[in-house]
């Protein structure tokens, strides 16, 4: 009698193991998706929020209020962030941090809206006060909830 000495896998063995592994990665392929499509709305919901934030401090501070201007504002975009007053820009620099090609929507909720942080008299004083509003699908004053 010969005796042999088989150490490796059978061919059915090997598409068992891929099959398997097929049926994972389809299980789990699309909720990757949706946390990955979660975390990018997380970010640019922080991001609007921290602008807007720095828009706030903006007004104010008496470092940056004598430089603000009505017409001052900040526009959010997928092509990027726009800042427009030195003093804002300053402002943002300081208390945000510095703007780059990083710093724009990402998100598919957020891909088709323009978000205005604007810098305006509120009427009746001689204040500054920040709108936030936003233009696209999402027309109107700027929801957070109407994201997700």
């Amino acid at each position: 009698m010969k005796k042999t000495n088989n150490k490796g896998f059978s061919l059915v063995e090997l598409i068992i193991v891929i099959a398997i592994m097929a049926i994972l990665i389809g299980v789990l392929a699309p909720q990757y998706i949706k946390y990955v499509e979660r975390s990018r709305i997380s970010s640019d919901k922080d991001m609007v929020d921290s602008l807007t934030k720095a828009a706030q401090t903006a007004t104010t501070d008496d470092d940056y209020y004598d430089g603000l201007s009505t017409g001052n504002n900040i526009r959010i975009s997928s092509g990027g962030v726009v800042v427009t007053g030195s003093a804002l820009q300053s402002a943002v620099n300081e208390f945000y941090g510095s703007l780059g090609a990083s710093n724009k929507f990402k998100s598919k909720a957020f891909k088709s809206d323009t978000v205005n942080i604007q810098i305006s008299s509120a009427a009746g004083s001689s204040a500054l006060k920040v709108s936030v509003g936003t233009t696209g699908a999402h027309n109107g004053p700027y929801n957070p909830d109407n994201y997700k």
